[in-house]
Order: C-alpha cells, then structure tokens, then sequence
C-alpha cells in the first residue's frame, strides 16, 4: 500500500509538474501566438453564426474550440485555456486507456506522451484548439459508450459528424478493448485515413488545421518576436515596440515596418531612416498573389496611420479574404474604425453590430462612436475628386498631401520613400511641393539637398535658401574629401554612394 501511495503520488506531481511547465513556457515565452490566432477569427453569438458550423465536418469540436479562441484576447486567458485543455485531455484519456485494460503505469506514460504531442503541436500558429477538442470528444465518446458494442457501432458515424478525426481515437479505444475482433476492423477502416481528406472536402494541408492530427515543430521563435512587436503596435504599447525592435541585432523586415510607423506618427522617421539597412517602410509594397500573409495583414496599417481610409478598407478586406473561413475580428474592427472616420454612418453600424455580438469587443463597439480619435482623423482624409486605379503609394501620399499638408506622416513616407531609392531629383521636386511655406528641417533631408544643390551647381543664395544647419555644409565638404569613409556612415551621402536601395 505504501508503494502504491508512492506511485500515485508520483504522477501527481508529474502531472502538477507538466501543467506548471506548460503554463508558464505558453504564457512567457511564447504568449503572442494566442493573440495571432484570437485575431484571426470572428465568432459571434448568435443563432445564425452558430448555425454556419452545423454543415461541417467535426462541428462540436470547431464550435467549442473558436469559442474559447476568442478569449485568447485576454491577458494570461490563452495560456489557462490551453494548460486546462490539455489538463482535461490528459484526466479523460487516462481514464479511457484504463477502461481498455491498459495498466497504470503504460496508461500514464503513453497519456503523457500523447498530451506532450499535442501541447508541441499549439506552437504552430496555423494549429487549432478545435483539433484538441475534437480528441478530447472522441476519447469521452468512447468512455461513454464502450460497455455496449452496439452503441459503439452505431455511434461511430455520429462521432466523426461532432469530432472529426476523434472519431479514429474512438474506435483505436475500442479495438484495444475489444483486442481479438475488433482490431482487424479497425485497421480496415484506418485505410480510410487516406481519404480523410476528401471526406472532409479540403486540401490534404487542412488535415492538420481542420482540425486535424497537427505537426510536429520546433517553437517558431523569430515568428513569436514578429508578433510581439505587431501585436505591442496594435495594443498601442510604441515604446514597447522601439526597445523590442532596437534591441534586435538584425530585425526583420516585419518589425521594421511597425517600428517605422511608430518613428514616423512621433515625428522621428527621417532620424532613424538609415538606422538599419534594409530598411522596410511598406510604400513600396503591393498586394497581389505573390505577396506574403503577413504584409498583407499589416498593410491598413500603414494606410490607416498614412490617413487614406479607402486603401485602408481595401488591405483590411484582403487580409479577411486571406484569414481562415474569411473571418478576422481585428480587420472588422478597422473596417469599423474607417467607417467612423469617412462618416459612413451605415458602414459603420454595419460593423460595429457585427463586434457587438461578439463577447470580446462588444463593448468596445458601443463606444467607438463616441471616440475623438475619429473626428479628429478624418481632418487627413483625402479630399482629391478622383479614383485610384493602383496602389501606387507615392501618388496616394501625394494625394493626402494634397488634401492637409500638415499630414507630416505621409509627408515623412513620401521623403523618405523617395531618398531610400535614392531618387533625390524626386526628392527634391516633393519637397519644394510640400515644404516649401514650412521647411521640415532634418538632417536627413539637409544632407539629401546637400547631394541636390552641389549637382546643380547651385548659387550661394539656393544653398542659403535650403541649408539651415551650417554643420551639414561643413560636413559634406569634409566627405567629398574623403568620399566613401565610413567614418561618414551615419550620412545620407554615405548611404547614396554605397547603401542598397530596395528593389520596385
């Protein structure tokens, strides 16, 4: 008896151990794919949204699985879910491989081996918690209908109908248990795993998403830190994204693309241009086949902080096109935000009902209305009479431009646009469009006329007339003594003769 306490009290503490362990490795060091996948969803409680689940495959495990997603949203909410899942995973499947007679000790260890799988399997971000739900039905099926064959039988269709793949589980718990007979049926029926696929009328991918069986990975380490600095940008946490993004050795082009909308709405984007090298703005990205999810979800950012509400709505509505299902509560939510700042009142209640029937942002949606932020955004709108026939980012700035120009974010975008591709004659023609009445006096935009002026062979009074700072002038002529010193690295001329400008 007493080693029999011993043994027991051993797996509790392993399986206390393991709940601990996956807590807190989901919740501090890889918390933001939570957020990624909340976003990347839209669920709303209403009968006619419910219904939508009814004709799919594994229907109770996706419902219950995107119900508990939408949570994620909260602070430590994805990580409890997930550790409690998996806690209920575990208790269920014990109690499953006891009842098909395997002893304690093998019914522990393969338990805990088969929840470790599935916790590895959470760190891919395309990787349901409806694929959890659905083994998690199909083992509770099993214990609730194993003691009559019949049942069993009769049952088994109606398992694959609510859990999907559970169903296999299901039946592999009663070939166990019912070892002579039953296992040559079931490796018959395993030969239908090869046709689960079109069963399930998807691509083979989506037999691990679908939810499905999941692939093993290592953690997706630079993909976390690329949504911990989208999301820290999205929770409007700026400082949060500098420190990330300057601590980087090398940042990806993803991170810079955040940290330059936060540099640019501070006024700081001509001063951190040649920071790193490439650089990424996002002006010269366009949406199309070939572009990359990820730019294609974070492109109304840019135009949103730009002010062009309609390219705004345009990249939102393709970043829900490119979500699974078609649905993505944070691009509704900025569908709902351009609404409200283009006054299209039915637009916007169109939105904001959509957010007032979710759990998470309903309460948000009855306030937006109310927001200044939006009154006061729509002063950048563009107000040009015309209709864009591309995404050319250079004749939208022009256009906002245009409209306000005291919009200094797109005035930035366009400078800076413009010098990264080292096109200073263009430079040159937007500037003196746009600053003309108030010079934007940076040292970027100085040393860029420095390069203007001296091909012009420009009179004392052009160079007195742009050249505010009298240590840019010195400066450039100690550099065209020493042309291409890197001691002159930290330059615009510097970058003009030996910088990478980005391809178009």
């Amino acid at each position: 008896m007493r080693g029999l306490l011993s043994m027991n009290t051993c797996r509790w503490l392993t399986v206390l151990l393991w709940t601990v362990g996956c807590f807190v490795f989901y919740q501090f060091f890889y918390p933001y794919h939570f957020f990624y996948k909340e976003q990347n969803q839209l669920f709303l409680w209403t009968g006619d949204y419910l219904s939508t689940y009814f004709d799919k495959p594994a229907w109770l495990a996706c419902l219950i699985g995107d119900f508990l997603t939408q949570f994620y949203y909260y602070l430590y909410a994805g990580s409890s879910i997930l550790t409690l899942s998996l806690l209920l995973l575990t208790g269920i499947l014990y109690a499953a491989l006891r009842n098909a007679g395997i002893k304690k000790g093998w019914a522990f260890g393969i338990t805990l081996l088969i929840v470790t799988l599935e916790a590895v399997c959470h760190l891919r971000c395309g990787f349901r918690l409806s694929s959890t739900y659905a083994l998690i039905g199909g083992v509770t099926a099993y214990l609730c209908f194993s003691r009559n064959k019949i049942l069993m039988i009769l049952c088994s269709p109606v398992v694959y109908w609510l859990f999907g793949y559970g169903a296999w589980v299901f039946l592999l718990l009663w070939a166990v248990r019912q070892w002579r007979w039953a296992l040559p049926v079931f490796l018959v029926l395993c030969v239908g795993v090869y046709f689960l696929p079109s069963v399930y009328l998807l691509p083979l991918e989506k037999l691990y998403t679908y939810p499905g069986i999941g692939k093993l990975q290592m953690p997706e380490w630079l993909l976390e830190k690329q949504f911990q600095v989208d999301d820290e940008y999205y929770f409007g946490n700026w400082n949060k994204v500098v420190r990330l993004v300057e601590q980087e050795k090398e940042p990806t082009a993803e991170m810079l693309f955040f940290y330059n909308l936060v540099k640019a709405q501070q006024g700081q984007l001509p001063d951190v241009l040649l920071a790193y090298e490439p650089n990424t703005l996002g002006t010269f990205y366009q949406i199309g086949p070939q572009t990359p999810l990820l730019v294609i979800k974070n492109m109304n950012e840019l135009y949103y902080a730009l002010g062009d509400m309609t390219f705004c709505e345009r990249a939102a509505m393709m970043a829900c096109v490119f979500s699974p299902d078609n649905r993505n509560n944070r691009m509704v939510k900025r569908l709902a935000e351009c609404a409200l700042i283009k006054g299209d009142s039915a637009a916007a209640a169109k939105y904001l009902g959509i957010l007032e029937k979710t759990f998470v942002w309903h309460q948000w949606a009855r306030q937006a209305p109310h927001e200044t932020v939006y009154q006061e955004k729509a002063g950048y709108l563009n107000q040009k009479d015309t209709i864009a026939t591309s995404d050319n980012a250079h004749v939208i700035m022009m256009q906002l431009l245009d409209s306000n120009g005291k919009n200094e974010v797109a005035l930035d975008y366009i400078l800076c646009s413009t010098l990264l591709l080292k096109d200073v004659q263009n430079f040159k023609r937007d500037y003196d469009r746009y600053c003309s009445e108030e010079p934007r006096i940076r040292r970027l935009y100085q040393e860029a006329l420095c390069i203007w002026l001296a091909a012009s062979n420009a009179s004392q009074e052009e160079w007195m007339k742009y050249i505010k700072d009298p240590n840019v002038v010195q400066r450039f002529m100690e550099y065209n003594q020493q042309r291409g010193s890197v001691r002159f690295n930290d330059t615009y001329w510097y970058y003009f003769d030996k910088g990478k400008a980005p391809k178009i």
